[in-house]
């Protein structure tokens, strides 16, 4: 029974050790990517009108 438990133990700590670096790593790329689309979204020219106002 120990050695049972202690080999699901094993195979549990490196699922969630996997898990956490497989999410860290995704993290971080995802941080990076919306702060490049953020310094393209705000280096836009921004309209001089909307369009409603020439109606």
């Amino acid at each position: 029974m120990n050695t049972s438990l202690a080999q699901f133990m094993k195979i549990a700590v490196t699922a969630i050790v996997i898990i956490a670096l497989l999410f860290s790593v995704g993290y971080s790329m995802i941080d990076t990517k919306t702060s490049e689309y953020e310094t393209e979204v705000n280096n836009l020219p921004m309209p001089e009108t909307s369009g409603s106002e020439n109606r």
